[in-house]
């Protein structure tokens, strides 16, 4: 979310997402008490559906240790990423989404035996398709109007993998925009930085 005020339109979203998936219902939500969940239509949406609500005492942030430690390991993994990739520092939510997506994917707690993938898809998750953040790569050129002598493909810097299909999202430098392609050839020897 890019403001606090997108906090009820982005619940809606994932409660329908959720138990479209899951075949369960959400009862309870729990969360601080911020302005973007204690909102009279945020209270009437959850009475409405029958959710029950919980908040954490005001400035007890160990209440949501869980959420709380999980938020930091994002946020440390997307810094490192960046880091030592040498990219940018304005591709900061692509690196936080491919930290989620490698944290969803691989068995991080010393508790569990299966990550998190695994415990709500009830499959094994693959993770052969990952690739170094931030790694030089080749976006192929799908332009209908390539010429015969023009470059068959793009250079790029990966940012991660698409949300909305089985591909790779690049920062393509000729178009100068980000671009989601099955066909990226990745360099991920290559040690100079993206900048």
């Amino acid at each position: 979310m890019k403001h606090k005020n997108e906090a009820f339109e982005k619940f809606k979203s994932f409660k329908a997402l959720v138990e479209n998936e899951s075949d369960h219902r959400i009862k309870c939500l729990r969360s601080d008490r911020g302005g973007e969940f204690t909102s009279n239509e945020f209270f009437d949406f959850c009475e409405e559906h029958g959710i029950r609500r919980e908040f954490s005492p005001a400035r007890t942030p160990q209440q949501n240790g869980v959420a709380e430690r999980m938020n930091r390991m994002v946020e440390q993994m997307a810094h490192v990423m960046l880091d030592e990739s040498g990219t940018p520092a304005t591709f900061w939510g692509e690196a936080a989404f491919a930290a989620v997506v490698i944290l969803n994917k691989t068995n991080i707690q010393v508790n569990n035996t299966q990550p998190p993938h695994e415990l709500w898809y009830g499959e094994t998750p693959s993770i052969k398709h990952f690739k170094i953040f931030g790694s030089k790569c080749y976006i192929k050129n799908n332009d209908e109007n390539l010429g015969k002598f023009e470059p068959k493909a793009d250079e790029g810097i990966l940012l991660g993998y698409s949300t909305h299909s089985k591909a790779y999202k690049c920062y393509n430098k000729r178009l100068g925009k980000i671009v989601d392609n099955i066909d990226v050839v990745v360099d991920e020897k290559e040690n100079t930085p993206n900048k």
